[in-house]
């Protein structure tokens, strides 16, 4: 297996837009719907949404064109989306296309694999974060990438934007969100990580890609894919490690608490009308990590696998409040309070030991060594997996 010579990437995922305005910059875009170009001037911008089944542009109250598939040069045009309490601005290179998906617009930029390995590290690090970590991360990127290809096949792109995949914002971006705003753009550490690391990827010793992934902070142990994501049996590979390194990272140790009936009702909706119900971890791997849940309602009891624990609490209270898959549940009256270490799924590269690494003098190919010992960089443009 070689890296393909494009990705494509499904922006704005989470979004879920119906309609989408685009913004020329200094110079005139040409918009390709269904190979018909229609040109917007510099400095003009027009809005596409969905349209019985198909795409409408729309310049104010005029409607442009209307057809099934538009495509631009994606450094032509700022992408932009409106939703009720947030607006995201986002720049990219390659090609940019929109068509209608069943429910929304379906926006995918295709990009080659190095370009999209600069944004992500750019997405993940500090501009002033030390080169090694970058590069160490650059590896691990690429990697998750040759390994993962296609893995939105089935919705008409590769990767997703999103943390389901890798976080992936682009050239620029800018978000304003309750009266504020943030921002960032494509860093000269993530363009020179990519350039740095050309083509490495992390190989196994039995001849296959190493499945790798990354995490914000392992909070003194990482895990495996089986036990975070619950994929079943691990590679031979797949193990976790001590980390020494991230002990002063932010989320080393973390405490959250929750009342009772609203972690109820995002469980189970029926156990909010329960007054007597108990939540207790009910497996853990030797090391610590949370495998499944129980829950205890009357005669009733149900058992959660952490990773369903995990989903059901991120998609409706918020994925602040379980931070990662090392904690502990404490009853505290009409509150549960959590304790736990780390952030994130706990798999792989932990990037606050990376970087800590890194300042302490250590060489990327070794931080790699430590996170993922049975493995070895090898260049997928030169080799054949």
């Amino acid at each position: 297996m070689r890296l393909p010579e494009t990705l494509r990437i499904g922006i704005l995922t989470l979004f879920q837009p119906q309609e989408v305005t685009l913004a020329a910059g200094s110079r005139p875009a040409t918009l390709h719907l269904d190979e018909r170009p229609v040109a917007l001037p510099p400095g003009r911008l027009c809005r596409v949404a969905k349209d019985a089944g198909g795409l409408a542009l729309w310049q104010g109250e005029r409607r442009l064109a209307i057809g099934t598939h538009l495509a631009v040069a994606a450094e032509d045009v700022t992408v932009e989306v409106t939703g009720r309490r947030t607006r995201l601005r986002r720049h990219f290179c390659g090609t940019l296309t929109v068509t209608p998906g069943e429910k929304h617009l379906q926006l995918v930029v295709t990009q080659p694999p190095e370009a999209v390995v600069a944004a992500v590290v750019s997405a993940e690090l500090s501009p002033e974060a030390p080169s090694e970590a970058a590069k160490a991360l650059a590896v691990v990127v690429r990697s998750y990438l040759v390994n993962h290809v296609g893995r939105h096949a089935g919705q008409g792109f590769d990767f997703c934007d999103s943390t389901h995949c890798q976080l992936f914002f682009g050239e620029q971006w800018a978000r304003w969100e309750a009266g504020r705003e943030t921002g960032g753009a494509l860093s000269g550490l993530g363009k020179q990580a990519a350039a740095d690391t050309q083509g490495e990827v992390l190989w196994e010793a039995d001849g296959g890609l190493s499945d790798a992934y990354y995490t914000a902070c392992c909070g003194g142990r990482t895990t495996t894919p089986a036990v975070a994501f619950g994929m079943g049996q691990d590679s031979t590979t797949a193990t976790g490690v001590r980390c020494r390194w991230c002990r002063e990272a932010r989320f080393f140790a973390w405490m959250r608490r929750v009342d009772r009936r609203t972690l109820a009702r995002a469980l189970l909706p029926e156990l909010a009308a329960t007054e007597s119900w108990n939540i207790a971890v009910a497996g853990r791997t030797p090391d610590g990590f949370v495998t499944s849940l129980v829950v205890q309602a009357g005669s009733r009891q149900i058992t959660l696998p952490n990773y369903r624990f995990r989903h059901l609490v991120g998609q409706r209270l918020g994925w602040n409040l379980v931070l990662s898959n090392r904690y502990a549940i404490e009853p505290h009256g009409e509150w549960l309070v959590l304790r736990g270490q780390g952030f994130g799924h706990q798999v792989g590269l932990c990037l606050a030991g990376a970087i800590a690494q890194a300042q302490a003098g250590r060489h990327y190919r070794d931080i790699l060594r430590h996170y993922f010992p049975k493995s070895a960089c090898h260049n997928a443009l030169q080799t054949d997996f």
